[in-house]
Order: structure tokens, then sequence, then C-alpha cells
């Protein structure tokens, strides 16, 4: 099952696809996805950092399986703009989704990660805890 996270509250979005990658990788899978622009400022470098350690420090089985993955987007790239429309991105986001089939089925926004960005280990607690809640 492939599950997105956006920023904010879980929203069902079956028909938004993510762009392809490797034909290796699980039809259903959990995928973190941290929203950039293409000039970052430190907090913004921080949270893409985080974000990414969050993921491969707190799930490496599952990221060297294929069950959860993450992906760093630059949103301002127009090849990149339907992606960020269909998660309604307008600034740096790191959404988490839910993907069954292929296909996102539901994804959350974590917002709060600019809450938390100050605070790393309940920034890294936050960001597992939301992809966790797809994997049970």
């Amino acid at each position: 099952m492939l599950r997105v996270l956006v920023f904010g509250a879980a929203v069902v979005a079956s028909s938004v696809a993510l762009p392809a990658h490797a034909a290796d990788r699980p039809a259903d899978r959990v995928v973190a996805m941290y929203f950039h622009r293409t000039e970052r400022c430190p907090t913004c470098k921080m949270m893409g950092s985080y974000s990414e350690e969050a993921v491969k420090k707190g799930f490496p089985e599952q990221v060297k399986n294929r069950s959860v993955e993450f992906r760093t987007i630059d949103f301002q790239q127009p090849k990149n703009a339907k992606l960020a429309e269909a998660y309604k991105v307008k600034g740096p986001a790191l959404i988490i989704a839910d993907v069954e089939d292929d296909r996102v089925t539901e994804y959350k926004d974590l917002k709060d990660i600019w809450v938390k960005v100050r605070n790393k280990p309940e920034f890294l607690e936050y960001v597992r805890t939301s992809i966790q809640a797809y994997l049970d």
C-alpha cells in the first residue's frame, strides 16, 4: 500500500499518480515527499535533512525493500508543477502518501514540521509516527 503524507489533514487522492520510478518497487508503499523551492533558506534545508533522516534511519528495512520511499521535489521546477498542484503545495511541505496499486489513495500534509523544526527529536518522531500510521 503506497501512502503519501502531506502537511495537514489527510485527504483522499485516488486520482493522483506519482512520477514513474524503477519498475521493481512494490505497488503498495508509503512515500514521503519533501517539496522545496529552488532557493532554500537554512530552515528549509534543515527540514529537508531531518525529513530524510526520519525516513531512512527510522525505516531502514522498508527503505531497502522500497515499501517506504523518500523523495525531494523542487516544486518550482516546471516538470513538478502538476505534482505540486495535486498536493496543493505553495511552499515547503512534507507530504506522506499511501500508495496502493501505484495510485495514491490517501495523503497527509505534515504542517507541524514548521513548529517542530527547532526540536530535532520531536521532529523526527512526528515524521516517523505519521509514516508508521500508514504502515499499520
